[in-house]
């Protein structure tokens, strides 16, 4: 196995959610001084819990040939902090688009009760009659 595999897929999986991060300005990008206090609280309530684990005997480090071989404490590699960090970071890119995905279900869904279409709970297109909504073959036209 290569030395320092490990590492490199964390960095680059850190680089993909920068990216994602950057395009759709979920978290760090939304509001990037919010944003490093939360992930930094993440980081160090994650390298505390390793920390308590390591001190109860619960971990040790592993001696795998994909690790750089670096330790930034007993028992805990330098990928664990990239790790933890990647970690924390997911969780909030994952928790603000799918807030996002929700947010924007509730306010389509509200402009379409606000207009008396149905009941707020269906699409517009459940609404229209069949000759608008429905293509000959009885299919739903994609608009």
């Amino acid at each position: 196995m290569i030395r320092g595999l490990y590492l490199g897929a964390l960095v680059v999986s850190l680089a993909s959610m920068a990216v994602m991060d950057r395009r759709w300005r979920l978290f760090l990008w939304a509001d990037a001084w919010r944003g490093a206090i939360v992930l930094v609280t993440g980081v160090v309530l994650f390298l505390s819990w390793d920390a308590a684990a390591i001190r109860l005997g619960f971990f040790e480090r592993g001696h795998g040939q994909a690790l750089v071989g670096v330790e930034i404490a007993p028992h805990l590699p330098l990928e664990e902090l990239f790790f933890v960090t990647f970690l924390s970071y997911l969780t909030m890119v994952g928790h603000a688009l799918v807030r996002r995905v929700l947010d924007r279900r509730a306010a389509r869904l509200a402009v379409g009760s606000d207009h008396g279409i149905g009941d707020g709970r269906g699409h517009e297109s459940d609404h229209r009659p069949d000759h608008q909504s429905r293509h000959r073959s009885g299919h739903e036209v994609a608009r």
